[in-house]
């Protein structure tokens, strides 16, 4: 078999080298022009940004005069390579694109002799000005000007349909799921961070990212759910929050929940884990296993996770429930989890849908201690064993049928010969073996962007088209199944 090394072909000839280094240049400039806005040019805090970015543009330079980082829709470029977003960093990306866009600026363009003192200065410009005034460009390039600075300039954002901020923002739903992901990634990150700095938070941005998934899923939740296949080891919360979020909404999709319902179930799968910034880095990143004193501390992030829902302002009863949501989550269906209650009852249907959706996406991602995932059956089988323990029983067989046997970005064999990612669920419970999957491997091992098969189709003599043959792991043949959903 060698569709393994077709695929890495492909993305060997994406510039993954420059796109690393554009990545690190809109994340230094992004905390650049942050810290900017709060402190002096000369405070300490610049140095290291300043220094990162010069670093970065100087290993740039040997080969060319200039280095421009662009906006062009809802995406960065450096030069005329596209910055894939992924979930390290992507808030610092985020705002980047965000800032710009706000200033009409389309590219920041640095020449090569650009000094550190340059850098800081255009970044404290950059930050400075008004993106209320009349015309915030032309202040900032006027600034410029005044300033003396010759090795950096700005050129105007274009207007196009794709730079224009509404609900229809992008046509394509892929791009509209991944730009929903992606924002959810920011909120729960900028509520996180404000947890660690003790500062309180602001949740509005995290409830209007939750009503877009909700409208997506309401729709068509095959490519969001998609989504839930990226995974990042180092931001491994944020991901994982989103990705629960993404899981309950659509079991409560298909229970027939309201959209209020689901907003408030949205609101608390994603703020389930807020709780474990009170938990020690040594401990929450321990590699090998706890030890009972670690075990006790760890039980406890659900309810740092109601304390900190608790500090919110105007407690209602939205809030209230979100609370409960997070707190069960943990508890198991018998009851046999942790906290510990003191008197006995049931478990809200809300702590329920996340206990079984939490446990899911943590097994079907690596993690410290266990760096190759389960695939996405063993994790179901394993979970099967635990209905009517841990799980509710009943909601476990409804994830089963909402998710599918085969889940969206499982890596499938069929009797074809081709290789395929199942990319959306058969709506029929008795059809769960017989999703749609896109071919991405031809029968002669050859990377292909094929065409979608619907196992369900059937002969002229009933007989079914296609059959899976076996799942595939991804990482035996470094086959990147996220990379399909972006």
């Amino acid at each position: 078999m060698v569709a393994g090394s077709h695929v890495k072909a492909k993305a060997d000839a994406y510039d993954e080298g420059k796109a690393l280094l554009g990545k690190v240049l809109a994340n230094q400039l992004a905390i650049l022009v942050k810290t900017s806005q709060i402190h002096d040019q000369t405070n300490v805090a610049l140095k290291q940004p300043t220094e990162t970015i010069l670093k970065t543009l100087d290993t740039l330079f040997p080969s060319q005069q200039e280095v421009s980082l662009a906006v062009q829709g809802d995406c960065l470029f450096l030069d005329d390579v596209k910055l894939r977003v992924d979930i390290h960093g992507v808030g610092n990306m985020i705002f980047m694109i965000d800032e710009m866009k706000k200033r009409k600026v389309g590219a920041v363009i640095f020449s090569r002799g650009i000094s550190e003192a340059e850098i800081r200065k255009f970044c404290w410009l950059f930050g400075a000005f008004d993106t209320r005034l009349p015309d915030p460009f032309e202040a900032l390039e006027s600034g410029l000007r005044q300033a003396g600075l010759s090795h950096v300039e700005v050129e105007v954002l274009k207007e196009t349909k794709e730079t224009v901020a509404s609900s229809d923002f992008f046509e394509d739903s892929k791009e509209m799921a991944k730009k929903t992901y992606l924002d959810s990634v920011g909120a729960i990150s900028e509520v996180m961070e404000s947890v660690k700095l003790r500062q309180a938070a602001s949740f509005k941005r995290a409830k209007r990212v939750v009503q877009s998934m909700i409208d997506l899923i309401m729709q068509e939740d095959s490519t969001l759910l998609g989504l839930t296949n990226l995974r990042c080891h180092d931001e491994y919360t944020y991901n994982h929050s989103v990705n629960v979020c993404i899981l309950a909404l659509a079991m409560g999709q298909r229970l027939g929940y309201s959209k209020q319902r689901l907003i408030e179930l949205g609101m608390a799968a994603l703020f389930h884990d807020l709780g474990k910034y009170h938990i020690p880095l040594e401990i929450l990143n321990k590699p090998s296993e706890f030890t009972e004193e670690e075990w006790a501390i760890m039980r406890r992030h659900p309810i740092f996770s109601v304390k900190e829902l608790l500090r919110l302002k105007g407690i209602d009863d939205m809030a209230i429930r979100v609370m409960i949501g997070a707190f069960e989550h943990h508890l198991n269906y018998d009851l046999s989890g942790y906290p510990r209650l003191a008197t006995k009852r049931k478990v809200s249907l809300s702590g329920r849908i996340i206990s079984i959706v939490d446990c899911y996406d943590a097994l079907t991602a690596s993690r410290v201690y266990r760096r190759i995932a389960f695939s996405p059956e063993k994790a179901l089988q394993m979970m099967l064993a635990e209905a009517g323990k841990a799980f509710d029983p009943i909601l476990l067989k409804l994830f089963v049928n909402a998710i599918g046997i085969y889940p969206i970005g499982t890596l499938v064999l069929v009797n074809t010969d081709q290789i395929g990612i199942v990319v959306a669920t058969n709506p029929k419970p008795d059809k769960g073996d017989r999703p749609k999957i896109k071919v991405i491997v031809d029968q002669s091992g050859k990377e292909s962007d094929g065409p979608l098969l619907d196992l369900s189709e059937q002969d002229e003599g009933g007989r079914y088209r296609y059959e899976i043959v076996k799942t595939i792991d991804p990482h035996q043949y470094n086959i990147d199944v996220a990379g399909y959903f972006l």
